[in-house]
Formats: structure tokens, sequence, C-alpha cells
């Protein structure tokens, strides 16, 4: 069935639902339909200072770290990140604001009359429109967030300011291959010659600095040029003359010490003072984001080993205070589920089990299966569903996560909204 191009007064539901049908597939690697079209319509010559930001986790926080650092300046700043949790809107911010859907239908409509015969997937329309967005408004810096890898990914297209790689672990391993040193030397491919290139995993895979020392980037390296120390109340960060200590944030600060160290290097860092009035103002929805304070329910994004990783590091802190945990989990089927429930198991004192209403979604009665006290689980047909059963019998000392996914996180968000 043809579906019909949409027109400048049509709605943004009635294009996103058009975007979906331009491409047969979902993700296609490659830079050279998204470069034709970039250059058909005079997209890569921007006046804007472009950050590329890539990682298997971290990108978001990170992009949030470096849009308040930059916005405390006075700078505009643009961000596209994916993928949202509740509205499409969510994906491009100017200055930290939503845009109206009419701007994004703009941008589309645009890249229709630019793209001709050119089929572009979702991801693909949604990174140009950005770039169109971010063009229109003439911001001073873009944060561009990597969707999938780096090398092949549409936002390489650009010619970066700076390159940052946040961390490096195992997802996607279909498209970006099964060990560290395969992932990292895709994600390495957003490095430029004599362009800061700076990462903030702590275990480099040296497919990444073999690829950085070859093109001539200008690596900068957690652990070698700067660091990130835990401390009993937060972190410390020592780059060059700077030597800082901060309390807690609520993201990982890990990410927090790469957007500090990719602003420094590009002689963009504000004051300390403000940076701490940043960090005690930064919130990222999604990321350990409290939904209720009485009960007590939180929900996490964490979809992969690492993300799960920095979960039980957040759990672990509400066991030692003596909370006991309810885990409510729901993922999609071509996740590594084993290994994301076997980050926290061992917190874990009650287990639910949802189906998410996504075609790519896992069954709830197969996750049952990966936990090792099956008979202790429930499963539920979606996450409301999980959610009116267990909300009304949580005790003041049991702690509800529920995790697994952005769909996980959006039907969470939306149930207590």
């Amino acid at each position: 069935m043809t579906i019909q191009t949409p027109s400048q007064s049509s709605t943004l539901d009635d294009w996103l639902c058009y975007l979906e049908s331009v491409h047969p597939a979902n993700i296609a690697m490659g830079l050279a339909r998204v470069r034709e079209v970039a250059q058909n319509i005079d997209l890569l010559d921007t006046p804007s200072k472009i950050i590329l930001i890539a990682g298997t986790n971290g990108k978001g926080t990170t992009a949030r770290c470096l849009e308040s650092l930059l916005l405390a300046q006075g700078y505009s700043v643009g961000t596209y990140a994916s993928p949202h949790l509740s509205r499409y809107n969510e994906r491009v911010r100017i200055n930290g604001k939503e845009l109206d859907d009419q701007v994004h239908v703009d941008a589309f409509h645009l890249l229709e009359l630019g793209r001709k015969e050119t089929p572009l997937t979702y991801f693909e329309y949604g990174t140009l429109g950005a770039l169109a967005i971010f063009k229109r408004f003439a911001v001073d810096f873009v944060l561009l967030e990597v969707g999938l890898g780096g090398r092949h990914d549409a936002t390489n297209i650009v010619t970066p300011y700076a390159s940052v790689i946040t961390t490096i672990d195992l997802d996607h391993k279909e498209y970006l291959g099964d060990t560290r040193e395969l992932v990292g030397y895709d994600k390495a491919g957003i490095f430029r010659k004599d362009t800061p290139a700076i990462v903030g995993d702590l275990k480099i895979p040296h497919t990444v600095t073999d690829y950085g020392v070859e093109i001539d980037a200008d690596l900068i390296l957690s652990k070698r040029d700067f660091l990130f120390i835990p401390t009993p109340t937060g972190f410390r960060w020592i780059y060059n003359d700077f030597d800082y200590e901060f309390a807690k944030p609520s993201i990982p600060a890990q990410n927090v010490t790469t957007a500090l160290t990719t602003l420094a290097r590009l002689n963009l860092l504000p004051e300390e003072d403000v940076i701490r009035q940043c960090l005690i103002d930064l919130q990222v929805e999604g990321r350990f984001q409290q939904l209720s304070a009485q009960p007590r329910v939180f929900t996490d994004v964490a979809h992969n080993p690492e993300s799960a990783r920095y979960l039980a590091h957040k759990l672990n802190d509400f066991k030692a205070r003596g909370f006991k945990i309810h885990a409510l989990i729901a993922m999609l089927a071509d996740k590594d589920k084993l290994s994301v429930i076997n980050e926290v198991v061992d917190l874990v004192d009650t287990w639910s089990c949802a189906s998410l209403q996504n075609p790519r979604a896992e069954l709830a009665t197969n996750l049952q299966t990966l936990i090792p006290n099956i008979a202790s689980s429930q499963v539920f047909d979606s996450v409301q569903e999980a959610l009116d059963c267990i909300v009304p019998i949580l005790d003041e000392q049991t702690v509800l996560i529920i995790f697994g996914s952005f769909f996980t996180v959006a039907d969470a968000i939306a149930y207590f909204e």
C-alpha cells in the first residue's frame, strides 16, 4: 500500500507514520544516502560547532551535562538525542526546551523536497531533521548523540568540533561485533584528524587508541590524561591544572568527568561555582528517576550489562540502608537479557516480569525463566497491569525499581503521570 506524502500543513503524527514507511528497514548502515540528501539541501555548511557523542551508555547524561554547562555561560545550544520516552519532540531541544510540532514538520517537509528518490530510515530522517532545525536556529553549539556505533551512523556525516566516546560495552552485537575491541573500533570512527577526541571509558580498548593515533586525532584519554576518582560522598576530577572535588550527582559521575574534560579541552569550562550549581540542578529523565516518594518507586532505562551495573550500584545504596528491592523488568527480545538480570540479581528480593506492547518485546514468561528463583516471581501482560498489582502492596521498607528498556520507562512514567 502506498502512503500519501504529507504536506507542510500535515500533523507531526502524520509525518512520523510516513517516515516509518519510506525505508523497508529500521536500521540501514552507511553514510552515502544520508550525506547525499544533506548536501542536496546544504545542511553540512553550518556555523554551529558540533560535538559528536558516541558510547554504549552515557550519551544522554553526558550531553545533558554539556548542555547545562554551556547554557550557564550564555551560549545557545541544540541537542539531538534518541530514542524518546513519551513524545518525538523530546529528541530535539533548543536551549534545553522542546520545540513545537510545526518546527519538526517544516524540517521533514524540507527533507522530503531534498531527498528526491533516496530512501531514508526513520532515524536518518530524524537526524537530518535535527540538523535542519539547528541550522535554522543558528545555535552556537550542537550536541549530537550518535545512534548506533559511530563509523556508519547517520550522525557521522558532520565535521565535529570535538568527538566524545563515553563508554564501550557489548550491545547491538549483530551490527557492531561481539568484542569490546570491535565495538570500540566502530565508535572511534567519529574521530577526525587534529580534532579533540575525548574518551571516558575506564578500560579503553586498544582499537580506539590505535585508530586515533593512525589518523592523528587529538586523543584525550581517561586514566592517562584525566582522572575520575570516586570518593565516599562524590568524585574527584583531575585534568591538567584542574583538580576539583564534587558531591555525588544524580547522573553517573564518570560521565560528568568526560563532559568536564571535553569543555576544558575546548577552553569552554565555566567557573567552579557554576559547575557545582549545574550538577545540583542536573536531572535526566529515565536515569534512576524517582516516580513516587511513598511508596518508593524508581525507573531506569538499563537494558545492557554496563547500564545494569550502574543500576546495581544505585540499588546497593538502598540495600545498605536496610531496604528490600522489588524489581519489575520488561525488555526487548534482542537484548542480552540474562546478563542484565545477572548484574542485579543478588540485590533483588522480589521479581515481577512484564511484557511490552511492542513487536520487538520479549514475553514476560520468557523473562521469568531467566530469574533464578522462578517460583517467587510473577508475570504480567503489561507494565500497567503489573503496577496496578504491585504499587498498592508496597511497604515503607521496599523500593520498587522498574527497568529494562526505554519503552519500559515510558510506560512507567505514563502510569504515574
